[in-house]
């Protein structure tokens, strides 16, 4: 296999060796040089290269420059941009600019070396990706016969919608009497059965009931289609239909996603070889669009969570606590806010590193999520940072809950690759008044009243406007 090509922009010759002899080229990387953002886009343009380090601030183009000029040239190529100067707004054109990874100087070999394979294997999965599509692509324009329902079913996002589509189309397709459409979830290990369609018509959603037939597990296991007619005498095995069907896989590329089976229980008429055919190239043709509603999906979800916790982001969390603020305002109803610090969270991190200090921001994150109610909103602010958001909520019941928070936490010690780790939090918490303009003003509010808490010692409740108990 072909070594890696990585380009190195810094107009620092002893960044440039550091990265080339200390990080890259003992990791069996092949490394390419520029001294400044024109030479390093250049040199990208020529030499194409898989990935690309970049410092910040250099002459000519700076590194967020030189990320928006190939972007420009249409060369996507991925960048991980280093700089000593690092900051909130920095962080934020980074990721607005398409950065894979933001690191602060010094850097650590192992975290780069990290953001290298990270970087890597996202860019690669988009290439595989991009010619799975392609490939498949390619083929259902081949099939005239299927173009409509394949642009039908291919126009939709919606997960629910698409699966919906696809049983018609195939009980259109094959004038069949019903069916059924199965999915492997990977999280379970298990085929799922999500989607049925009987003789009057009604598609009907079972996203949580096991698929009991075994014949779909043979298609998935075996990723070819089935013909099945039923035993002339006899009953049938446990599972499988008493007549006749057709089963075919659902399949991207190698990746077998589920299977999808048809059936003329009223008729009984037999399916046959020829059968296979149309029916195999509208799975192609589901494949593609179930794909593309999972895919669009794992983008809105990671587009308001935080990977690391799984709790809402910072952005998403502010913008719901809005409508509630406005909702609060309409109807006089209290909302309060928690902004929760983590104490000494950076001791943790210079002590046992930055693999336990994320274990660290997790369980915290899974015992705020757990301990709150199904209407409260739990997000994470930043850092070590998290913010709670309690509707229909004043201030002496928030109060009561964030300091059940803090008891609990520093009750439970944390269990991490370093060891049991006793940890505290600081809360400040703040409630909406008449006076009241915004959330933003909310949450600035319990900010001052989290550095009150943490001012006079740490591992304490702090309320706004009121002295510490």
């Amino acid at each position: 296999m072909a070594k890696a090509k990585i380009l190195v922009v810094d107009d620092s010759r002893q960044m440039r060796d550091f990265f080339a002899d200390t990080v890259l080229r003992p990791a069996g990387f092949e490394v390419l040089t520029a001294n400044d953002g024109r030479a390093g886009f250049r040199l990208a343009q020529e030499q194409r290269p898989h990935l690309i380090i970049a410092d910040l601030q250099m002459p000519g183009l700076n590194g967020l420059e030189l990320k928006k000029a190939l972007a420009t040239a249409g060369n996507n190529c991925p960048l991980i941009l280093v700089t000593a100067e690092g900051s909130e707004n920095i962080a934020s054109q980074a990721t607005l600019a398409g950065v894979a990874y933001y690191l602060p100087k010094p850097v650590d070999v192992e975290v780069m070396l990290s953001a290298i394979d990270q970087a890597l294997t996202v860019e690669r999965l988009r290439r595989e990706r991009a010619e799975a599509l392609a490939a498949l692509e390619k083929r259902v324009k081949q099939l005239e016969i299927l173009e409509t329902i394949g642009r039908t079913l291919t126009s939709s996002l919606e997960m629910n919608q698409v699966l919906n589509r696809v049983l018609a189309a195939a009980l259109g397709l094959t004038g069949a009497d019903g069916g059924r459409l199965f999915l492997f979830d990977e999280r379970s290990a298990q085929l799922k059965l999500r989607n049925a369609r009987g003789p009057a018509g009604t598609a009907t959603l079972m996203s949580t009931d096991l698929a009991d037939d075994p014949l779909a597990a043979q298609v998935v296991r075996t990723n070819q289609p089935f013909v099945f007619r039923p035993a002339a005498s006899g009953p049938n095995p446990p599972g499988v239909p008493a007549y006749p069907a057709l089963y075919v896989p659902v399949h991207l590329r190698e990746n077998v996603l589920g299977a999808l089976s048809v059936d003329t229980r009223q008729s009984q008429k037999p399916f046959m070889q020829a059968d296979i055919g149309p029916l195999s190239t509208l799975a192609d043709y589901a494949a593609i669009a179930i794909y593309n509603a999972r895919l669009f999906a794992e983008v809105q979800v990671a587009a308001i969570t935080d990977e690391l916790t799984n709790l809402f982001n910072r952005r998403h969390v502010v913008a719901l606590a809005e409508q509630e603020y406005q909702r609060a305002r309409r109807f006089g109803r209290p909302l309060s806010a928690l902004m929760i610090d983590i104490d000494l969270f950076k001791l943790v991190n210079d002590t046992y590193g930055h693999a336990t200090g994320d274990q660290v921001i997790s369980e915290v994150a899974r015992r705020l999520k757990t301990s709150v109610r199904t209407i409260d909103l739990p997000g994470r602010y930043g850092g070590e940072e998290f913010v709670l958001f309690l509707p229909e909520t004043a201030l002496p019941g928030a109060g009561l809950l964030g300091n059940r928070l803090r008891q609990g936490m520093a009750n439970t010690p944390i269990p991490t690759v370093g060891g049991a780790l006793s940890i505290t939090i600081s809360i400040g918490v703040a409630t909406t008044s008449p006076d009241l303009p915004d959330v933003a003003s909310l949450v600035a509010n319990a900010d001052s009243a989290l550095y009150a808490a943490k001012q006079a010692g740490r591992n304490r409740v702090a309320a706004f406007g009121l002295p510490i108990n």
